[in-house]
């Protein structure tokens, strides 16, 4: 429980950084606003359609081909502002804002301490990209600001007397985020890991450990997954009712798997219908259905060659940081000279975090005993997340729903080392 001091204090430091990332946020978007193009542009003419009240379209036919959560979000804000990207991008840079301002309140959970969480925020604040992908309408900023929140309120209801309330929301929570992107849906197989094999107190007899911890585990996780479910039925009946057929949330999986287990860098897609049957398709969920089978089959007869482009799609989740430049500086020409230049400016400061994020799990797991447990659920999730990626196209883009908790770790980093250098390099009185 923490004390006024500590709560007025909590308060002074979000006020400076909603301060920050506001001015932040909306001078940048006010200065770079491109075209928007691909995936953005189609967001943004559903939302729109849907706004007036033309339903969920694509071509004249009803779709879940991409998930409709971020559109109809805002399609919402369309009905009262008006159609409007500049309100698009200012509905993202309050997303972004409220994502910093839970990697605040994520880290504080985790480590009780206002200068980690301070130094989180901060970095996810600078972090370049995190910045630019506030250009253009993308679904990130909702679904990562669902996520983090996720991890606030599991978090939350861990230990509380009336826990399973916050665990009931918390699933809610990460249902809405699977309506956006339904890449989570598998996620409670790996949260019931986490609760028998980690989530353990102190003390706990090697018996309970491994009998009645499991039974307990298998009931949390089933509690947060029925209440995760309840959040995507609307869309499960919406898609029944508007297709005729049973759709959980989306109908692009089977296209994105026979598009990755192809993958061995970078995107792959063919028009030619020998090398890609699935362009012979019209109808999205045979589609669907088509490029499961064929992903499978790909699989079960190239067992190595997949074995191996899995591993060049998660180094190329990780690699880099130039996605957002590629849709943001390259529609202006006024740029071109300096898109080399650019992209190593966002690397570089993507791999600083990314090193201050190492040191910080290193650091948490040999010294900060009490915060092992809680900060593992979010490792649990980026190595879920990653190995979801094993088998689909990566690049970084798909990365940026982790920067968050990444940045969660970098906070009690950037507090050790300062502290180290202190009593390294300063003169003791």
């Amino acid at each position: 429980m923490m004390d006024s001091g500590s709560v007025r204090r909590d308060r002074r430091v979000l006020v400076i950084l909603i301060a920050v990332n506001l001015v932040l946020r909306f001078a940048w978007i006010s200065f770079m606003h491109p075209i928007q193009e691909a995936d953005f542009a189609w967001y943004d003419a559903r939302a729109v359609e849907l706004a007036h009240n033309q339903g969920y379209n694509w071509m004249g036919h009803p779709t879940a081909y991409w998930p409709i959560g971020w559109p109809f979000f805002l399609s919402l804000i369309y009905r009262v502002t008006g159609p409007s990207v500049m309100v698009g991008l200012a509905v993202n840079a309050l997303l972004s804002t409220g994502i910093v301002c839970l990697v605040y309140v994520l880290t504080r959970q985790l480590f009780r301490d206002v200068r980690s969480a301070t130094c989180a925020a901060t970095a996810y604040t600078l972090l370049p990209s995190q910045i630019i992908w506030n250009s253009v309408l993308g679904s990130e900023e909702l679904f990562t600001l669902l996520l983090v929140l996720f991890f606030v309120l599991y978090l939350r209801g861990i230990g509380h007397p009336r826990g399973s309330r916050w665990l009931a929301l918390a699933g809610a929570v990460m249902g809405l985020a699977c309506d956006v992107r339904p890449i989570p849906l598998a996620f409670p197989a790996f949260l019931f890991i986490y609760e028998w094999c980690v989530a353990l107190p102190h003390g706990t007899p090697m018996l309970t450990r491994w009998s009645s911890r499991a039974a307990r585990a298998l009931a949390r996780v089933l509690w947060v997954t029925v209440f995760m479910l309840l959040a995507i039925l609307p869309v499960t009946i919406r898609n029944r009712l508007a297709m005729g057929h049973f759709v959980l949330v989306s109908t692009n999986g089977g296209t994105n798997l026979w598009q990755g287990v192809h993958v061995n860098g970078g995107y792959w897609w063919s028009y030619n219908p020998y090398v890609n049957p699935l362009v012979r398709v019209t109808n999205e969920v045979a589609k669907n259905e088509l490029g499961e089978h064929l992903a499978e089959q790909y699989i079960l007869h190239h067992p190595w060659k997949t074995f191996l482009n899995g591993w060049v799609k998660i180094f190329d989740l990780y690699k880099n940081d130039v996605n957002a430049n590629w849709y943001t500086f390259r529609v202006s020409t006024a740029f071109h000279p300096f898109l080399q230049a650019i992209d190593i400016f966002t690397t570089v400061a993507y791999w600083v975090l990314m090193v201050l994020s190492l040191v910080g799990i290193a650091h948490t797991w040999v010294r900060w005993r009490e915060a092992r447990r809680p900060s593992a659920l979010l490792l649990t999730f980026v190595v879920y997340y990653t190995c979801f990626f094993f088998f689909f196209p990566a690049w970084d883009r798909f990365r940026y729903p982790l920067m968050p908790l990444f940045a969660v770790f970098a906070g009690p980093a950037c507090v050790w080392l300062w502290t180290k250098w202190k009593h390294t390099f300063r003169p003791h009185g």
